[in-house]
């Protein structure tokens, strides 16, 4: 079953179970143009982590899946709230464990190294040190959308993401990428705190320089996943595997 938090601008965040329903609790952000169900439920995520036992819980970003698509309002603060009114919503005991996918993993270092108390450790998954919507013209890309424009590069691959699953609006996915790009990814800003695994495939040419912000953790490792690129590293077993037990070990005695 679905449920909703509500963001403070009004827009519903959808959220879905997964794992062990008595666990410790992580929070699973995925990717732009990606959802909690292709992400994270479809691709074995859930039994990785009851084995570990874990309960995940997994939000659909604004502008995708089952949460509310509005014409705007996706800027970077918003997304940062949408964590804070699911984090509200859930009302948990102890701080969660996070991982996070792409975007999800952009996200979620924003958000932990703002709210340094959120989050008791972190899985950032396919996380470039830049950000990958830099130089991203939005309103070429709408009018590439509508085949009026021929595309540059990066507008090309935002198009083409934004389409790739029929449950999305594609226009949506480019206003919202369009909007995010308006605040570009400073990994020095705020570095997380908690202790963080990151993980990148190693056919990544999207994040092919993950390891680079291994100096701005306090307490980071990272670890390749073999054989995935950037799109189907979520398929990964040994991703599974991995990140699951290193929340584990770090949420142990939490429960």
């Amino acid at each position: 079953m679905t449920v909703f938090a509500m963001a403070p601008d009004g827009v519903r965040i959808a959220l879905h179970e997964l794992g062990d329903p008595g666990g410790a609790p992580v929070l699973l952000i995925h990717g732009f143009s990606s959802n909690a169900q292709r992400n994270w439920i479809d691709t074995g995520w859930g039994d990785a982590l009851a084995q570990a036992g874990l309960r995940g819980i997994a939000m659909d970003l604004r502008g995708h899946g089952e949460s509310d698509r509005p014409s705007t309002g996706y800027d970077v603060p918003r997304f940062v709230d949408d964590v804070d009114a699911v984090l509200e919503q859930l009302a948990l005991p102890e701080a969660p464990g996070a991982i996070g996918y792409s975007m999800g993993a952009r996200l979620l270092w924003r958000h932990a190294g703002t709210r340094p108390h959120a989050f008791r450790a972190l899985v950032l998954g396919g996380l470039p040190a830049g950000d990958p919507f830099e130089r991203f013209d939005v309103d070429l890309a709408h009018r590439a959308l509508e085949e009026r424009a021929e595309p540059g590069r990066m507008e090309s691959f935002i198009v083409e993401l934004a389409s790739v699953f029929p449950e999305h609006d594609p226009a949506t996915l480019v206003t919202l990428a369009g909007e995010v790009s308006a605040t570009l990814f400073d990994p020095a800003q705020a570095p997380p705190t908690v202790p963080t695994l990151l993980m990148t495939g190693e056919k990544d040419d999207r994040a092919d320089d993950t390891a680079e912000l291994l100096p701005l953790l306090r307490d980071g490792r990272f670890e390749a996943i073999p054989g995935r690129n950037h799109i189907n590293a979520p398929t990964s077993r040994a991703f599974r595997r991995t990140a699951s037990a290193f929340l584990a070990e770090h949420l142990a005695g939490g429960r």
